[in-house]
């Protein structure tokens, strides 16, 4: 009886990887290739729209950093000579249409970048690049414009360039043709895409950055109030995050509490450990759940809680004894000597009038002069 083969041992030699032969090996990495080396810079900068007057800026590298500039760089693998190169924008999500967005600089025209290679190097950076966005109301007539310069490097069909795009992301395709050697003419190799670029301007793509924040420190039992300030967010889809090893926690707010996007009042999270005797050092960034990505982070130190923060009841124990004692302390206290109590005259009920031995007599309430009266008709009536 003939036996056939388990699903379960079909679907292992599926996962096996296939082996190459020699020869297939040494085609495959003998065969010319296109490398992207150098990604360029996925958030941190802003689209410019040709109104604005403005340059477009020139698209950072991955690995840029203020005081090193880095750049979009491919490296052109198996193949020494003349070429050419054509970088044009595409869409983030495949199949990848081309762009609406044009790439303006030097060697730009009709949205896209064409140079010739030097056949000197095999390693071509690009620096001079920058993406000007489209209005939305120009967009159909900048698709067109695409079709009609046959930049379209996936041969989208027709049908499919119609729909909505994401204004906020592209990508880079690069188009390299090298000659071939033994015909003598232009062959193009495989096309290769870089990672998305996106708009800074945008609250849902923008880099995330907290600028500042008004304490870095509050109590393990959390609770505690802090004002953060950061670069534009969407309320809806922000998180402040603690974490620290295995431990992570969130910290407490609304979307009411997010002003203008640009600012967060949120209370702390309790640690996980709330009997600690020491401070411990935590970290906090900004993250943003829609797309995982997270801010640079900054130290936050939680300190033990040491029962009654705001020593009230030590305040209440003190006596009027320990206030003497801290005012003669105090160099505004003076002298400490008893002084002799100070006399004060206290007036009686009436009034004084001199007699004839010299001495002063009481004069009685209705004795007294009134108002617009002269004293010296009272004196005679006595």
């Amino acid at each position: 009886m003939r036996s056939y083969p388990s699903p379960h041992s079909i679907e292992r030699r599926a996962k096996r990887p296939q082996l190459l032969s020699k020869k297939d090996a040494n085609d495959l990495l003998s065969t010319p290739m296109v490398e992207i080396i150098e990604q360029p810079k996925q958030r941190g900068m802003r689209f410019r729209y040709q109104c604005e007057g403005r340059l477009a800026g020139s698209i950072p590298g991955e690995r840029s950093t203020d005081t090193t500039k880095t750049h979009p760089t491919i490296k052109i693998h198996n193949y020494q000579g003349p070429g050419k190169v054509r970088i044009s924008l595409v869409t983030k999500e495949a199949p990848h249409r081309p762009h609406p967005h044009d790439l303006v600089g030097k060697d730009c025209k009709e949205g896209y970048y064409e140079a010739e290679l030097s056949p000197e190097r095999s390693i071509h950076s690009f620096q001079n690049l920058g993406i000007q966005c489209v209005r939305k109301r120009d967009l159909e007539k900048a698709v067109a414009k695409r079709i009609e310069t046959g930049n379209n490097p996936f041969n989208v069909p027709m049908e499919e360039l119609k729909g909505d795009y994401d204004l906020n992301a592209v990508r880079l395709c690069f188009q390299v043709w090298i000659r071939d050697t033994g015909t003598g003419h232009l062959m193009q190799l495989p096309l290769v895409v870089s990672q998305p670029i996106y708009d800074n301007r945008a609250p849902n793509t923008a880099e995330l950055k907290i600028c500042r924040v008004n304490r870095n420190s509050g109590t393990c039992l959390g609770g505690d109030e802090i004002f953060l300030l950061c670069d534009k967010v969407q309320k809806e889809d922000i998180e402040v995050r603690f974490f620290k090893d295995s431990w992570e926690a969130k910290g407490s707010f609304s979307q009411a509490d997010v002003h203008r996007q640009v600012a967060i009042v949120f209370k702390t999270p309790p640690y996980a450990d709330q009997t600690i005797r020491e401070p411990v050092t935590v970290q906090m960034q900004l993250h943003r759940p829609s797309d995982k990505e997270v801010s640079g982070s900054m130290e936050f130190r939680y300190l033990p809680d040491e029962g009654d923060f705001h020593r009230i009841e030590e305040k209440r124990k003190r006596t009027l004894g320990t206030f003497k004692n801290f005012v003669q302390k105090t160099p505004f206290a003076g002298s400490t000597e008893a002084q002799s109590p100070r006399r004060i005259a206290v007036p009686k009920h009436g009034a004084l009038r001199p007699n004839t031995s010299g001495k002063l007599l009481l004069l009685p309430k209705y004795f007294r002069t009134l108002p617009g009266e002269r004293p010296g008709k009272i004196w005679k009536a006595l």
